[in-house]
C-alpha cells in the first residue's frame, strides 16, 4: 500500500473534500517538466496548466494463478488548440521538448493548501510512451510504468571478443552464467570419504556450467573458464568436470581458482567414476560357512549403508564369501590410461593380508584392511588393449573374502570403478535453444473495467520458460560449488533479515533482489526493501517471524526453502523474475512510487491483519463471482534437479491428488485435472512442499468481489494489498455464507482522481 501523509488521508476521509490529480511530464534531461491538471493550479513556483480534458484510469492488475502482473498504465487527453501553451499548441512543444521515453509523475491531492508533489502523494510514475497522437483539438498520451526502463536481457554479461579475445569462436556473444544456491557436497549420503571419492560428481548435488573464455587445447598450456560474472561462494579445485556421453569426468590436471570467478586449468588428464551394478550381479557364492548381507548397499552411492562379507573358517578347512558386481557399458570418453577399483570400508576384523585371511577384488589380493580405510586397487590387467582403446569395460568383477582357521569379516560402504584417461577435446555442448521466453496462453475474460480484458490460464501453468531461436553450440566445463554471495546490501542501514554479507544466496526472495541489484543495477531507492524483508526474512531464533514464503510452503523455517540453479541462457529479466515468483507464489511489480515490491500469497489461516478496511457504505458492489472451473488443478507434478549437461530434469514429485475438488459426490463428476511445472530446485523436500502449496491454492475455486469506491480515500491501495470489509450488508451472502472476518487480496485496481474500481479475491 502507498503511504499517504496524514494530511492527505484526513482530507480524503472527509466526504466534502475536493480531490484531484496533478501530473508532471518531464522532457529532455528530465530536470524540467510541464505540469498539467484538470484546471490551472499553482503550487509554489510550480505551474500546472489546466489542459487535461480526460483523465484515463490509472490501472494495474495481477494474474492470481499465473503470479504475474500487468504494466501499470494510463492514457490521458490534453487540449491542443492554438495558443493554449507557450503561444502555440501542445504538440508544437515536440520540436524543442523530447517527451517520449522520459519520466512522468502523478500525484493525488485535495483542495487543502498542501504541497502537491511530495513523495507521500505520488500514486504513479514511469515512462511516457512514444505512442502519442494528436489533431488540432486534442492530444492523447499513454503513460507506462518503469518496466521498459528497468528490465533487460539477462545474464547481462557476455563473452565479448574485446574482453575475451582468445575465447572459442562458438562462445563469442554467449551469456556468462549466473549461479545461485548450494550445488556442493550432498548431505544425504553420510560423510563422503576424501581420499578418493570426493572428487566425483555423483557425490555432489549438482554440476553447473562454466563457460570457457580462453581456448583449451590438450597440451599443457593453461586455459580459462568463467563460472559467473560475480565472485561466488565456494569453488573446489577437485570438482571441475568435462561432460561427454552423459558422463561427468573430473579434470585432474592443474586447476587454479585464485581469481574467482575466473578459473584456470591446464593438462588433459581426467577421471570418471563408474558405479557398479548390483542388479546384474552374480548370486552370492562360496564354501564353508559364510554370509553376505545386503550386497546392493556396497554399490548404491550411499556412505551410510553397507554390505557385510563374512567367512568362518573354523568349521571347515577354509571358507570364502564371494559375489560378482557388474561394470555397465559406457561410451568412449578419451584415451585410456588406467583403471582402478576404489573402495570405502567400514569395520574389518582379522584381515591382516596373511595367507589364510585376505580380501580380493578382481583376483587382486588387497593389502591389510583396517577399519574405516579406503583402498585403490588396480584392475587395468583385466582388460585387453582393444577393450581399453574402445572403452569396452562391460563385465563382472568378483569380490571375495577368504578365510581359514578363524572368522573374518569386512564391511563395504561404497565401491566402484575409476577410469583414468586423457581428454582429446572439449566437446561443444549443443543447447536445444539459446533464448528463453515466457510461455503464454489461456483465454480472456472481461473484467469490471470498461474496455479492459485480463488473461487467465485455463489448462496449463509453467514456471520455467520455453526456449526459442536456433540451436547453438557452446563450450562448457561443469563444476560443483555454491553460487552467488550476498552483497553488503543485505545488512546496510541496519537491515536485519537473518543473512550476512558473503553468505551464499539460496533464499528465492533474495535471489530476485540480487538479480535486480547485480543484473539491473538497481539501488535502495528503486527497491522496496520492507516488502522483500516481509517475504524472505529468516529468524533462526524465532521461526514464527520468518517471511511469508514459509507460510505457503508449510515449512518450519525459511532456511528449509532452498533454490539452486544456473541461468545460462538469455532471458528477459522480467520473465526470469516471474519464473521465480511462480515458484514462491508471489508477485513482483513496480509500485506507484516507482519501486519494485513483492507480495507473497500466504496460507489461508495465516492472515491476521489487513492493509486497509473498506467501509461497505463507501462502495458500490458490482458483483460476486468465483474463479473459472478451468483454473482448478488437483494433480500437481513438480519437475526438479535439472542436469545442465543433459539439459533435462532428472526427478519429479507428485503428491496424492486432492479429492475434495474432484466433484466425486452426487453433485458432480470425478475429474483429475493436472498441472506440471519445472522448478529451480534440486532437493526433493523443497519440490514436495512446492507441489503441496500449489495443490492448496489450485484445488478450489476462489471468491471474487468487484466493487467501485465512491471516493478517492482508497486510492492509496495497490495490487497485492490485503483488505477487510466493515459494515457489510448482512442480507448479502457470499455464496450462502455471511461475510465474516474474511481477507481479500486486490487483484486489480483502476483509479480516477475522485474514485476507484477494485476487484479482490478471497485468500483466507
Amino acid at each position: 500500500m502507498l503511504s499517504f501523509d496524514s494530511s492527505l488521508s484526513d482530507a480524503l476521509d472527509t466526504h466534502s473534500t475536493e480531490s484531484f490529480w496533478v501530473l508532471k511530464l518531464y522532457y529532455n534531461d528530465e530536470t524540467s517538466f510541464i505540469g498539467v491538471s484538470d484546471q490551472d493550479r499553482i503550487d509554489g513556483s510550480d505551474i500546472y496548466y489546466g489542459l487535461v480534458t480526460s483523465w484515463g484510469n490509472l490501472t494495474h492488475s495481477l494474474d492470481f494463478f499465473n503470479f504475474t502482473t500487468s504494466t501499470m498504465n494510463m492514457s490521458l487527453k490534453l487540449v491542443n488548440v492554438d495558443k493554449v501553451i507557450e503561444n502555440g499548441r501542445f504538440s508544437d512543444l515536440f520540436s524543442t521538448y523530447n517527451f517520449a521515453n522520459r519520466k512522468w509523475e502523478l500525484f493525488q491531492n485535495t483542495g487543502r493548501a498542501d504541497t502537491y508533489d511530495t513523495s507521500a502523494r505520488m500514486i504513479g510514475s514511469g515512462i511516457i510512451s512514444g505512442d502519442i497522437s494528436y489533431d488540432t483539438k486534442g492530444i492523447s498520451i499513454k503513460l507506462l510504468d518503469y518496466t521498459s526502463k528497468y528490465h533487460k536481457q539477462t545474464p547481462s554479461n557476455v563473452v565479448d571478443s574485446t574482453t575475451y579475445p582468445n575465447a572459442p569462436e562458438v562462445n563469442i556473444n554467449k551469456p556468462i552464467p549466473m549461479a545461485y544456491g548450494d550445488f556442493h557436497i550432498r548431505d544425504d549420503l553420510g560423510t563422503i570419504p576424501t581420499t578418493y571419492f570426493d572428487r566425483f560428481k555423483q557425490f555432489y548435488k549438482g554440476a553447473f556450467p562454466a563457460i570457457i573464455t580462453d581456448k583449451w587445447d590438450v597440451g599443457e598450456e593453461a586455459s580459462k573458464l568463467t563460472v559467473d560474472s560475480q565472485a561466488i561462494h565456494t569453488l573446489d579445485a577437485e570438482n571441475f568436470y568435462a561432460f561427454k556421453s552423459d558422463q561427468y569426468s573430473t579434470l585432474t590436471g592443474t586447476i587454479g581458482i585464485s581469481s574467482n570467478p575466473t578459473v584456470t586449468f591446464s593438462g588433459k588428464s581426467a577421471s570418471v567414476y563408474i558405479p557398479l551394478s548390483s542388479s546384474n550381479q552374480g548370486s552370492p557364492n562360496g564354501y564353508g560357512k559364510y554370509s553376505l548381507s545386503t550386497p546392493a548397499n556396497a554399490v548404491d552411492g550411499d556412505f551410510q549403508t553397507k554390505a557385510t562379507f563374512e567367512a568362518d573358517g573354523s568349521h571347515t578347512v577354509n571358507s570364502t564369501c564371494a559375489i560378482d558386481y557388474a561394470i555397465p557399458k559406457i561410451n568412449k570418453l578419451g584415451i585410456y590410461s588406467d583403471a582402478n577399483i576404489i573402495t570405502k570400508y567400514g569395520t574389518a576384523t582379522n584381515l591382516a593380508n596373511e595367507l589364510d585371511d585376505y580380501f580380493q577384488i578382481a583376483n587382486v589380493q588387497i593389502g591389510s584392511i583396517t577399519t574405516n580405510s579406503e583402498t585403490e586397487t588396480s584392475v587395468t590387467g583385466i582388460f585387453t588393449s582393444a577393450q581399453k582403446d574402445s572403452f569396452d569395460f562391460e563385465r563382472n568383477v568378483e569380490y571375495k573374502l577368504f578365510s581359514q582357521a578363524e572368522s573374518e569379516s569386512v564391511e563395504i560402504y561404497e565401491t566402484g570403478l575409476q577410469i583414468d584417461f586423457d581428454l582429446e577435446e572439449i566437446e561443444a555442448y549443443t543447447i536445444s535453444e539459446q533464448y528463453e521466453e515466457v510461455v503464454t496462453g489461456g483465454f480472456s475474460v472481461q473484467t469490471q473495467f470498461e474496455n479492459e480484458e485480463e488473461s487467465f490460464s485455463e489448462t496449463i501453468i509453467k514456471t520455467r520458460t520455453k526456449t526459442v531461436n536456433t540451436p547453438s553450440k557452446i563450450e562448457y566445463i561443469y563444476y560443483s560449488g555454491k553460487g552467488r554471495k550476498y552483497g553488503s546490501w543485505i545488512s546496510d542501514g541496519g537491515r536485519s533479515v537473518g543473512y550476512s554479507t558473503s553468505n551464499f544466496i539460496e533464499n528465492p526472495v533474495f535471489i530476485i533482489e540480487d538479480i535486480m541489484r547485480t543484473e539491473l543495477s538497481l539501488t535502495d531507492s528503486e527497491i522496496h526493501e520492507t516488502s522483500f524483508n516481509n517475504s524472505g526474512n529468516y529468524d533462526s531464533g524465532t521461526p514464527s517471524n520468518d517471511g511469508y514464503v514459509k507460510d505457503i510452503y508449510s515449512e518450519d523455517k525459511m532456511s528449509d526453502i532452498k533454490f539452486a540453479f544456473s541461468q545460462n541462457k538469455f532471458i528477459n529479466s522480467k520473465d526470469l523474475i516471474n519464473r521465480l515468483c511462480k515458484q514462491i507464489l508471489s508477485w513482483v511489480f513496480i509500485s506507484g512510487d516507482g519501486k519494485f515490491k513483492i507480495r507473497t500469497l500466504r496460507g489461508t489461516g495465516d492472515y491476521s491483519s489487513a492493509d486497509k478496511t473498506i467501509d461497505f457504505n463507501d462502495i458500490n458492489l458490482k458483483n460476486i463471482s468465483k474463479t473459472p472451473l478451468g483454473g482448478v488443478r488437483n494433480d500437481i507434478t513438480i519437475n526438479y534437479a535439472k542436469d545442465y549437461g543433459q539439459d533435462q530434469f532428472l526427478s519429479s514429485v507428485n503428491p496424492t491428488a486432492d479429492s475434495t475438488s474432484e466433484g466425486n459426490t452426487v453433485a458432480g463428476y470425478k475429474q483429475t485435472l493436472k498441472l506440471k511445472m519445472d522448478a529451480d530446485i534440486i532437493d526433493s523436500t523443497t519440490a514436495t512442499k512446492l507441489a503441496e502449496a500449489y495443490m492448496e491454492v489450485f484445488k478450489d475455486r476462489k471468491v471474487i468481489i468487484s466493487f467501485d469506491c465512491l471516493r478517492a480515500k482508497y486510492n492509496d491501495l495497490e495490487i497485492g494489498d490485503i483488505i477487510l470489509f466493515s459494515n457489510w450488508d448482512s442480507s448479502i451472502k457470499i455464496y450462502g455464507d455471511a461475510m465474516g472476518t474474511d481477507y481479500y487480496k486486490i487483484m486489480s485496481i483502476s483509479k480516477k482522481p475522485n474514485s476507484s474500481s477494485i476487484k479482490a479475491i478471497k485468500v483466507s
